[in-house]
């Protein structure tokens, strides 16, 4: 079954919706959707479960706290519980819990930089840092003190800013998979992206691309790695988005699943464009995709995806106007173009572009996004400055 937060689903989640019998809840109305469902709602074992938001595994954990389903999801979400349970498969790897307090009276000069901070539970990359020595591990600290952590639309099982988690910084190509585990407990990749940042320092979702160079170089490694995890916890129909690392040596070390989904806002259906897969109709169906037959027919275009962000001390009701034309030019090969609702954080527009060089992607990392919107401020200062 599938549980929807029903403020946003995205086109392609509707497209597959209506072509299947999949029971759907609604998190946000606490019903079921489907005419043919009704009254109580009642999980089982193994039963296969999704979701579009990761504002359901609430409900898991307060109804449904004995299934195997749920007891996976809150391993995943909490990033301290995950790097606990992987310590044996990477003794050197360094990570830390801490409360903000605790960061505050940290000897700085302990740590082994470089470092990630981030919360412990978390959503995206929000909150997240990278930290490259003590003076920098001071400076953020004092400014989370400040903050009193950060404040957050998020839910607090989502993202809190409460407990924090230190981390050994990966060197190397960062890559981001959609899938799931069959009946059998079979991993089956549906998504695989490589991310793509600006500089060393940034942490950003601006870019994810993937190409049929991708899916080649990195799809059999990854494979034998989600076969190892999925055996080690014994997962059956479980769906999940998970973000990794590979390293100099061709070690794979993971950063952090996320439970029951696919990658958000959007990100998931970069996939349809490049290799014609929708993952949700795949879980839906239990279908594995053929990859020798997706790469054979996949041109060499690199297909890309990025959100489009304004500055975080800003709300849309702070906007007087997004130029969205004027930022859909920016792109050779837009292939969608989309506008989020006002209910959706600080991104304004998700975009899906191919390009034939990274070049593209490169112009992209360097837009500044706040380049194309008015504020209201501004739209008041630039009417007094002509009265």
């Amino acid at each position: 079954m599938i549980f929807l937060d029903t403020n946003y689903i995205s086109p392609m989640l509707q497209d597959a919706l209506m072509r299947t019998e999949i029971p759907m809840y609604d998190i946000v109305n606490k019903r079921f959707i489907n005419k043919s469902q009704a009254g109580t709602l009642e999980l089982q074992e193994d039963q296969l479960i999704i979701m579009n938001s990761e504002n359901a595994i609430k409900v898991l954990t307060d109804h449904y706290s004995q299934l195997n389903v749920t007891k996976w999801s809150n391993l995943f979400k909490n990033k301290v519980a995950f790097r606990q349970y992987l310590a044996a498969s990477f003794p050197n790897f360094y990570f830390k819990e801490s409360t903000l307090q605790e960061l505050s009276m940290m000897d700085s000069n302990s740590i082994p930089y470089p470092i990630i901070l981030k919360p412990a539970i978390g959503y995206s990359s929000v909150g997240v840092q990278k930290i490259k020595d003590a003076q920098q591990f001071t400076e953020a600290v004092e400014q989370l003190v400040e903050n009193n952590g950060l404040s957050s639309s998020y839910s607090q099982d989502i993202l809190n800013f409460q407990t924090f988690i230190l981390e050994t910084y990966i060197e190397g190509q960062e890559l981001a998979v959609d899938a799931y585990f069959n009946a059998e407990g079979k991993p089956v990749i549906l998504n695989l992206f490589a991310r793509m940042f600006r500089d060393a320092e940034d942490m950003s979702d601006r870019i994810y691309y993937t190409s049929k160079q991708v899916i080649m170089r990195y799809l059999s490694v990854v494979e034998k790695y989600l076969t190892e995890l999925g055996a080690s916890l014994e997962m059956r129909n479980y769906p999940f988005h998970i973000e990794l690392r590979i390293d100099d040596k061709g070690v794979l070390i993971p950063i952090e699943v996320n439970p029951l989904r696919f990658a958000g806002i959007g990100t998931t259906e970069l996939g349809t464009y490049a290799y014609d897969i929708n993952p949700y109709e795949y879980v839906f169906n239990q279908w594995e995709p053929d990859w020798s037959q997706k790469i054979a027919k996949m041109d060499d275009r690199i297909y890309s995806f990025t959100c489009a962000e304004f500055d975080s001390q800003l709300t849309f009701e702070d906007i007087d106007c997004i130029h969205h034309e004027e930022l859909k030019q920016q792109f050779e090969h837009l292939l969608e173009y989309r506008v989020l609702p006002q209910d959706s954080g600080t991104t304004f527009a998700v975009i899906f572009f191919a390009s034939d060089s990274f070049s593209q992607n490169e112009h992209i990392l360097s837009l500044d996004f706040m380049s194309f919107i008015t504020t209201k401020n501004e739209t008041l200062s630039l009417s007094g400055s002509q009265n």
